[in-house]
């Protein structure tokens, strides 16, 4: 079973190829092109990607990680940040997860000098590979913590007509949307759509134009938008718009459709025009857009429980991840210990220590 240290993304082995394309068919965030931009954008120079795979027919399965070595130790954590709205282990659906996982585990166990800790990060609980995950790393000798990490706000949209869906919003943001809609109008309104690589450029340009005059912090990788812009106009999977009031670029969203799901990735507005509730109207230009063009199955507002989510889509899930510590490393063990104490705490508390069973509406 290969290790591919620094590997490019854009140039694997068939076997390896395979086994992303098997799961980007269900997430764009499994194409090799966003680990490339991971890689290149969105980590420290310094940082070591890595895949670890089991290529076998029927077991094969393929673990994305980064090395870390800070305060905790030296650690594997998954090639994820603060951009990836899912993330998991790559694999086939009719692959025995637990056999290719426990090969990989098993070599990551035998590699030298050791790992302190392994951190899987942003999993769908409902995935047979997130449990699958956890069992091999006990198994395999290591504590073994499962932790929640994000809220996922989401709606069914099967079938729905912009119209169902706006028939269903709080009467609150439907009154807000019409009052503020005719003022904007009134005030210049105008939204450019983008979708593909043409004019790609001013798009970007307006975007971060937006970003910086908005409400938002400066980005930590300030590469990574632009670049997985033009990665999602190339892919088909763009659905940018800018509103601008008198010519004034004042609003930029960002929306990823990929395979008939729909994400709410990316939203900034100038603060400057407040009054208007720009992010509101343009949330809602691109819902009827995507619901009337896109027809998606699904349409969710990517991570975190922040309030106003809750108005524009109904459903909640929930993200989890593994942190696995290695009892064979000082460091390992004494985080391990202070994990299954911590743990035993919830437990006497009454806290939940398992992702829910399925999601909750």
């Amino acid at each position: 079973m290969p290790i591919y240290r620094n590997p490019d993304f854009q140039r694997l082995s068939p076997a390896l190829a395979g086994i992303f394309n098997a799961a980007a068919r269900a997430s764009f965030f499994a194409l090799p092109t966003w680990y490339d931009l991971m890689a290149r954008y969105g980590i420290t120079p310094d940082t070591e990607t890595r895949i670890h795979s089991d290529e076998r027919p029927g077991s094969a399965a393929a673990l994305i990680l980064q090395t870390v070595e800070d305060r905790a130790g030296r650690r594997l954590l998954s090639l994820a940040n603060a951009y990836s709205v899912e993330h998991g282990i790559l694999h086939p659906s009719s692959s025995d997860l637990e056999t290719g996982l426990a090969r990989i585990i098993s070599e990551i166990l035998d590699e030298a000098p050791r790992w302190d800790g392994i951190a899987l990060s942003e999993f769908d609980p409902r995935d047979p590979a997130y449990k699958a995950a956890a069992t091999a790393l006990r198994r395999a000798g290591f504590l073994v913590e499962r932790a929640f990490h994000s809220g996922n706000w989401f709606e069914d949209t099967a079938g729905l007509r912009f119209t169902d869906y706006l028939s269903a919003r709080p009467a609150e943001l439907r009154n807000t949307w019409r009052r503020k809609r005719r003022r904007a109008v009134a005030a210049g309104l105008k939204t450019n759509f983008f979708t593909d690589p043409a004019c790609i450029d001013s798009a970007i340009a307006d975007y971060e134009a937006i970003y910086t005059r908005s409400w938002k912090p400066p980005e930590t990788f300030p590469r990574f938008m632009p670049a997985l812009i033009r990665l999602a106009a190339e892919t088909g999977a763009l659905r940018l718009a800018v509103s601008s009031l008198n010519g004034i670029p004042a609003a930029a969203q960002f929306w990823i459709v990929w395979n008939g799901r729909a994400i709410i990735y990316k939203l900034a507005h100038d603060k400057r025009f407040d009054e208007f509730s720009l992010g509101t109207l343009l949330t809602m230009e691109l819902a009827e857009r995507v619901l009337e063009e896109d027809r998606p199955r699904e349409i969710h507002f990517g991570r975190g429980d922040d309030p106003y989510k809750k108005l524009w889509l109904s459903k909640r899930r929930e993200r989890w991840g593994i942190s696995a510590a290695n009892p064979r490393t000082v460091r390992g063990l004494h985080f391990g210990l202070k994990r299954e104490a911590a743990k035993l705490y919830h437990r006497i508390r009454g806290q939940a220590l398992a992702p829910p069973p399925c999601p909750s509406a």
